[in-house]
């Protein structure tokens, strides 16, 4: 294989990173002996845009699927994609309740974990199945346990968690999941933020993984992947 594709929020972005040639990314290319790395993460990113711009870069006629190895990072089931006229797609996270009308309005009356879990689970099994169908070198992983707690923006100091929740996991969602592939969907400590932590690893002022924490994960990751 000569490129790698990685997907995913701000902890694939790197953010934090004095370095981002630090993250795991950059470091699982080197390691991998990929000629190229295509990254589309982006800080605060729903798992809705990760899923579409990765089918978006996967299903464009240019791409040489031959030669490529999929990562992907999945983020805050919680957060949400919605595309606005004149605006384009647009993120909105539960931190921002309290800044915004219409944020708050969607997580005190429309948001909830059992739906938030369910999607999560069509957006993995959609993404694998397609990958698996096309023969295409992959592995996913969730960014945290989804119990981490994140400060709400509005300066209330009020926290909130993701939601994720491998209890709302029915036996029979879990046949469906390639749990080679995708280990840490139903193991919280193989998330990145937990492997990494349990692992000697820690976090920036604002709980992104640090340095350290970016060169285990890539480690962890490289293993996964070498003999795939």
């Amino acid at each position: 294989m000569t490129t790698l594709y990685t997907n995913g929020c701000s902890f694939t972005y790197g953010a934090e990173l004095d370095n981002r040639e630090l993250r795991y990314g950059h470091l699982l290319t080197n390691k991998l002996g990929c000629e190229y790395h295509i990254d589309k993460s982006l800080n605060g990113s729903s798992n809705e845009r990760i899923l579409r711009t990765t089918l978006d870069y996967l299903q464009d006629p240019n791409t040489n699927l031959k030669d490529l190895c999929v990562v992907i990072g999945w983020s805050g089931i919680s957060r949400k994609e919605f595309f606005v006229n004149d605006i384009g797609w647009h993120t909105i996270t539960p931190t921002g309740i309290g800044t915004d009308n219409l944020i708050t309005t969607y997580y005190t009356y429309l948001q909830s974990v059992q739906q938030d879990n369910l999607n999560f689970y069509y957006q993995t099994l959609l993404l694998q199945m397609w990958l698996e169908k096309k023969n295409v070198k992959y592995f996913m992983f969730r960014h945290d346990d989804g119990q981490t707690k994140q400060m709400l923006k509005d300066g209330s100091r009020r926290e909130v968690v993701d939601g994720y929740d491998t209890t709302y996991i029915t036996q029979e969602q879990v046949k469906d999941i390639n749990l080679k592939t995708f280990p840490s969907y139903t193991d919280n400590e193989l998330t990145f933020r937990e492997y990494a932590l349990k692992n000697g690893g820690g976090l920036k002022p604002q709980r992104h993984p640090d340095e350290k924490s970016h060169k285990l994960f890539s480690e962890y990751l490289y293993q996964e992947l070498k003999d795939k």
